[in-house]
Parts: C-alpha cells; structure tokens; sequence
C-alpha cells in the first residue's frame, strides 16, 4: 500500500501541505516570508522556492454597453529559499525567505475600472507535481 500512497502523492502533490505568510510589502524594500511545510509522507525535496507575480486587469464599458476587459501580467519572478533535503511524513517544516520588488514595478491597486494585484505561492521542487500553497494575495506599496 505504500508504494501506491507514495505514488498518489506524487502525482496529486499530495506529499506535503505548504502555507506561505508575507506581510504588506514596500517596494525597494527587503521583504521578509515565512513558509511552512507538513509532510504527508516521506520524500525527497530538490528546492523550497517562492513564486512571484503581479497581474494588472481592466474592465469598463463602452458607450454601445458592450464590456471590455483585459489583463497583462506586470511582474513574474522565482526566487529559491532552501535547497535539497528529505521530509519525514508527520513532520513540521519551516524556511524563511526574503523578497525585494523593484522600485520601478506599480503598487498594488484596487480601482472602480483598474486592479494591480500581487501574488505569492510558496512550493516544494519534488518529482511530480509539486506541493504548493496555492496563490495568495499580498498588498505592496
């Protein structure tokens, strides 16, 4: 039964549960982001990396009624926070990381026809599909 479970979770990301904490962020600003893993089972961990993007939308009407919308991703960077280990399933894990988000990108923005908004996810690099918190939002200025 175990090789099907290790199996599963590899496929599924099932290996470990990850939630990732960052504060409000400053632009040009050391940023400091606390990730925590619980290990579903044993396995091995090539990297403990955090995903960054901020994504810009509009939507508005025209004068005929018709909606228009769009978005472009404004930011996008990876940054690695811990390096190869084993995980130990029962286990608790906890890594901290810093961001830095360059003076030039735009602040987080939350208007009537305009958004810019910033997110992070924070995942374990093992085979398979790898265990991540999922996109959390986070407000920059």
């Amino acid at each position: 039964m175990g090789f099907f479970k290790d199996l599963k979770n590899k496929v599924t990301g099932g290996g470990a549960t990850v939630r990732v904490t960052v504060p409000s962020a400053r632009r040009g600003q050391a940023v400091p982001v606390k990730v925590q893993a619980v290990a579903k089972a044993n396995g091995k961990v090539s990297a403990v990396y955090l995903l960054l993007r901020a994504t810009e939308s509009a939507q508005f009407k025209t004068d005929g009624g018709e909606k228009v919308s769009g978005s472009k991703q404004s930011y996008e960077n990876k940054v690695t926070i811990a390096g190869a280990m084993e995980i130990k399933e029962g286990q608790t894990y906890d890594f901290e990381g810093i961001i830095e988000l360059p003076t030039s990108c735009n602040p987080s923005l939350r208007g009537g026809m305009i958004d810019h908004v910033w997110e992070i996810q924070a995942g374990l690099d093992m085979t398979g599909n790898d265990p991540d918190s999922g996109w959390q939002t986070f407000d920059v200025a």
